[in-house]
């Protein structure tokens, strides 16, 4: 049960991150939207906010992961793994919303979201594909923080419905793509 009880915890969060934003999150909020009985069930199993945050967007990371890493594992080259993970990526923050607003919520808010791992994995994959050639030469940080930030930036536009998602998906993945080639 307990297991049962942080997941419902971290989903309820979820939903109401989605629904009122970083700053309208309380553990009231949170309790009600879960169905439980008291506020202490979240002291209990995660101790602060900032615990249950982290817990909120360590979980949103790794549904991401689990639905993006297939799609980028299927691809043969860099390039193609980039255009993967940038599609997948838009894929799945667009099929949930919810999903999408907590995770711009938490990203834009958290003193320390864990974005620095993204970033060193998409170092290392430029890196590999400079190595083989398929990449031209440039700063890996700088290209890696500049389609983190893009990814980022046009989440917030797909949950504030100023872009559509497919087209900014394949927008996105052809500007990268000619960017990094060799």
């Amino acid at each position: 049960m307990s297991t049962d009880t942080r997941e419902q915890i971290v989903e309820a969060t979820v939903r109401v991150l989605a629904r009122e934003g970083f700053h309208g999150l309380s553990f009231a909020k949170v309790v009600q939207e879960a169905g439980l009985s008291s506020t202490r069930l979240i002291s209990y199993h995660f101790g602060t906010r900032d615990a249950l945050l982290q817990e909120a967007f360590a979980h949103v990371l790794a549904r991401a992961a689990a639905f993006m890493g297939p799609r980028i594992a299927e691809q043969d080259s860099i390039r193609g793994k980039i255009t993967a993970y940038i599609t997948s990526n838009l894929e799945f923050l667009t099929e949930d919303l919810a999903y999408a607003r907590a995770a711009v919520e938490l990203a834009g808010n958290l003193t320390n979201p864990n974005g620095s791992q993204g970033l060193d994995l998409l170092e290392a994959g430029f890196r590999s594909g400079q190595g083989t050639g398929e990449l031209r030469d440039f700063d890996v940080r700088t290209m890696a923080v500049a389609l983190r930030g893009s990814i980022d930036a046009t989440v917030l536009a797909i949950v504030n419905g100023t872009v559509q998602p497919e087209p900014a998906a394949r927008d996105l993945a052809e500007l990268f793509d000619r960017a990094i080639r060799a």
